[in-house]
């Protein structure tokens, strides 16, 4: 019997994994994570590990009685929450099947802690930063903040074998730059160093974590749409970095974006089966085995920062009587509306002129026709709104 078949658990997660008291949108606020945590309480630990800078609690849940234990936080961004929801959906998964021999298997080897809200306090209001505006992936070597204390003592207190760092990114990443290939998921082995093709045995390991997953996903990718890896840029006051040169392996997994799933409900499943294909590998390895094909790491092409939410190409605008073309490239930018409780999203100029190196979700094709803005104005500006016409 196989234990691990990713396409099987692919068809089934709308039946195996998702717990449907997640609703689809993107926010998910401190009081959502109150109420889904209560329905785990007989099948994990749950512990107060300290407060956030206004006072909400931020928790442990503990999963698994195995050696290896992997240390999973996720929200460390407030306006990220696909990796908290894609944690749930695993929860419920082990739950709803504790008795299959898949999860039976990850109990007995697999110790899961999991930090499902770094930062309670920027999740309540849907913002990445936290109360006093630092952002906590730039403050792991200060530790100012009171949230990257907490991540930083638990890290220390439990001495786990693997990081799992869960994150949303932007919808700019392309895979390559050949053709129009968004970026599903995203994933990073951190740099440990300046200089170039530097690997300590725990990058090493998160490599060879991360190559495994990747194999697995590209089994069930769908036609549009792939995986990519991030450059190996070292940010040194970065979370990930400061972790993996401290000798943590630490995987770095970002849930990306696909057309017209705005609120991230099939990049969800991906996230979901990314993370468990990395806690299956995990479970089968002796430790030893982790880092055995980190080299096919860089066979995952690095993502591009080449994708627009949209663009109109060969428009004719107009200035002092002279004529243009050019291309105007738009994104989409969110809103909490904190009356109604939900996002707006508005469209704003990112680019104007030869975008012709730059993909886009959606495309129009204009050629000639003229660009009209508010009281007449004939050319756009970077920063407007899309409130203007084309005709």
């Amino acid at each position: 019997m196989i234990l691990f078949d990713i396409l099987s658990l692919s068809q089934s997660y709308e039946s195996f994994f998702k717990d449907s008291r997640i609703g689809d949108s993107k926010i998910f606020k401190y009081s959502d994570l109150l109420q889904i945590m209560n329905k785990y309480k007989d099948i994990c630990s749950i512990t107060p590990i300290g407060l956030s800078i206004e006072k909400r609690t931020i928790f442990k849940i503990k999963w698994g009685i195995g050696k290896m234990k992997i240390l999973i936080w996720s929200q460390m961004h407030g306006n990220e929450t696909t990796g908290t929801k894609s944690m749930f959906d695993l929860f419920h998964f082990f739950l709803m099947k504790k008795n299959c021999d898949l999860v039976q298997f990850l109990k007995k080897n697999l110790t899961l802690l999991f930090i499902p809200m770094l930062n309670p306090d920027g999740s309540e209001v849907f913002q990445r930063r936290n109360a006093i505006n630092i952002d906590l992936n730039r403050d792991a070597v200060r530790l100012q903040s009171p949230e990257m204390q907490i991540l930083f003592q638990e890290i220390e207190k439990n001495n786990p074998n693997i990081l799992f760092n869960l994150h949303d990114q932007r919808s700019v990443y392309n895979v390559g730059y050949k053709s129009f290939n968004p970026s599903i998921l995203s994933f990073l082995s951190p740099s440990i160093s300046m200089e170039k093709n530097t690997y300590s045995i725990s990058r090493k390991k998160s490599m060879g974590i991360i190559n495994f997953i990747a194999n697995e996903i590209y089994k069930i990718l769908p036609n549009i749409g792939s995986i990519g890896r991030f450059s190996d840029e070292l940010y040194p006051t970065a979370t990930g970095d400061r972790l993996q040169k401290l000798g943590y392996p630490c995987v770095l997994i970002e849930s990306g974006n696909y057309p017209k799933d705005f609120q991230k409900k099939i990049i969800r499943k991906y996230s979901v089966l990314s993370i468990l294909s990395g806690f299956y590998f995990i479970s089968s390895s002796t430790g030893v085995d982790l880092e055995k094909n980190y080299k096919s790491y860089f066979d995952i092409l690095e993502n591009k920062n080449i994708l627009l939410d949209k663009i109109y190409r060969k428009v004719q605008i107009q200035k002092n009587k002279n004529e243009f073309f050019v291309d105007i490239g738009l994104m989409n930018f969110e809103k909490l509306d904190l009356m109604k409780q939900n996002i707006s999203i508005f469209t704003k100029i990112v680019d104007i002129g030869d975008l012709s190196y730059f993909f886009a979700y959606e495309e129009s094709i204009v050629q000639g026709k003229k660009f009209y803005g508010k009281k007449g104005k004939r050319f756009p500006k970077i920063g407007d709104i899309e409130n203007f016409k084309i005709v």
